[in-house]
């Protein structure tokens, strides 16, 4: 075999592995790109569905700051509500915004899950406090307008109520940070697999998410459930 016949047969070798880590590369980019664009849709709809919190307990708290008129410290409590509630909404408007800044796909996939992974850690945790406390004003304000007695509202047990408020702050906000938490873990795992040029941990959660969907169903219906019930017992 002649020397030029070696070498072209090595060169022909070369190309076609490099060509098959071409576009392997380029295969797990598209992959990581399609979750990391996933991740981030239960991201806006979770900014969404509170922001039509906030939207909700502004026409609750309207109504209710005319329904005690007559009672002035009842009055004072509603407007620190809806000073507190107003600046959720703008916190929100203002993330939102953020994330769609954060989401351009122009840039390389390494910096924008960076700057997702920022996002997550500041911003968002903030987010998720701030979006907590509206859903408890939005369920105190539900009960304010129900039981509203001529401009009184009558806590028969404060102990209870306090009790009770705290434990739905902390429920509200415990779920919805395990789903955060998820998510972090999910850039992670994208990320690190991502920099090796593998999918090694990807594929592990694909099969941990399908592993544990029964679950997760499960869950979101016995707090759909829950939600319910309180709202029929506050009605009641």
């Amino acid at each position: 075999m002649k020397q030029d016949d070696l070498i072209n047969i090595w060169q022909a070798g070369n190309e076609q592995l490099f060509g098959e880590k071409k576009t392997d590369k380029k295969m797990i980019t598209q992959y990581l790109n399609e979750k990391t664009i996933k991740g981030t849709r239960s991201v806006i709809m979770n900014i969404l569905f509170y922001g039509a919190v906030q939207v909700a307990n502004i026409i609750l708290l309207s109504m209710n700051l005319s329904g005690y008129a007559n009672n002035p410290a009842m009055i004072w409590f509603l407007i620190l509500q809806l000073v507190v509630t107003i600046g959720i909404l703008v916190f929100g408007i203002d993330i939102f915004y953020k994330l769609r800044e954060i989401n351009n796909y122009s840039d390389s996939l390494g910096n924008l899950i960076g700057k997702q992974l920022r996002f997550f850690k500041r911003p968002y945790e903030i987010w998720l406090i701030l979006s907590s406390i509206s859903a408890l004003i939005l369920i105190a304000n539900v009960n304010l307008f129900i039981d509203n007695d001529n401009g009184t509202y009558a806590i028969n047990n404060k102990a209870v109520f306090v009790g009770v408020s705290l434990a739905a702050l902390l429920f509200i906000y415990g779920s919805q940070k395990i789903a955060s938490l998820r998510s972090l873990r999910s850039l992670r795992a994208y990320l690190d697999d991502l920099q090796k040029g593998v999918l090694d941990q990807s594929e592990r959660l694909e099969r941990s998410k399908k592993k544990y969907l029964w679950f997760w169903v499960a869950l979101a219906l016995l707090l759909t459930v829950s939600m319910v019930a309180g709202i029929v017992l506050a009605i009641k």
